[in-house]
């Protein structure tokens, strides 16, 4: 990696990054102890270099948003299988990193959406 910039390449807005944000930031109900738990880690998804570390990633979020980062969780996929006519090909490999924050700590890129 040359540079933090080269790491993160694009947040990931979908349905269930957008809901995966949302739910980490809600109060949800212990029915057993019947008290309210408090979930204030936010989780975000970012789309990564394929050579990406989770320190890499990690650093790279704390440096940009100015925000300390928890967790760095990878996934990687495998591009899809592309056909045009009878050639068959295939999309890029790509690599998505969840962010989870420290206590606290949030980033609102997806609300002006």
């Amino acid at each position: 990696m040359k540079t933090i910039w080269d790491v993160l390449k694009a947040p990931v807005i979908t349905e269930k990054a957008l809901r995966l944000k949302e739910e980490s930031l809600q109060d949800i109900r212990d029915s057993k102890n019947k008290k309210t738990i408090k979930r204030d880690r936010q989780v975000l998804a970012f789309r990564v270099a394929d050579n990406a570390t989770k320190y890499a990633i990690k650093d790279a979020v704390e440096a940009i948003f100015k925000v300390k980062v928890d967790q760095v969780r990878v996934a990687n996929y495998r591009g899809k299988e592309v056909r045009r006519g009878r050639t068959v090909g295939r999309k890029p490999d790509w690599r998505k990193a969840y962010v989870t924050l420290k206590p606290g700590q949030q980033i609102d890129y997806a609300d002006s959406i």
